[in-house]
């Protein structure tokens, strides 16, 4: 039975003071311009998902940008392209979920073997 009457109060204002590290968004135009040069398209690093495939023109040129070797690690730095990995949202909150973080890489090996050992399942069932 779902409970109907579960609430809690939502929306107060609160104010956050917190230092965060900079970033330049001109680097993100920059590495998507090079995935575009690259590979046609604009896909996710890690699981290959497309935004504009699947939204069409409202999901055009939109991906996040994840610092390989986060900021907090490295501090301020000289940022180079190959340092970003560009991933869909999903992915990057699966990366920064827990710590340690898996880099790209790590998170795409993982992905890979779930759909592998799903896919045995399946021809199993």
């Amino acid at each position: 039975m779902v409970d109907e009457d579960v609430s809690a109060p939502d929306g107060s204002l609160l104010l956050r003071k917190h230092f965060v590290r900079e970033r330049d968004p001109k680097l993100r135009k920059k590495r998507i311009e090079q995935a575009r040069k690259q590979h046609g398209d604009l896909a996710c690093e890690v699981c290959s998902f497309d935004f504009e495939r699947t939204y069409g023109p409202r999901g055009a040129d939109y991906i996040e940008c994840h610092h390989v070797v986060p900021l907090h690690v490295s501090g301020e730095t000289k940022t180079r392209l190959q340092d970003l990995a560009l991933l869909c949202a999903n992915c990057h909150r699966m990366i920064h979920r827990a710590s340690p973080w898996p880099t790209p890489d790590e998170l795409r090996a993982l992905v890979a073997k779930h759909r592998e050992s799903t896919a045995e399942l399946e021809a199993d069932a």
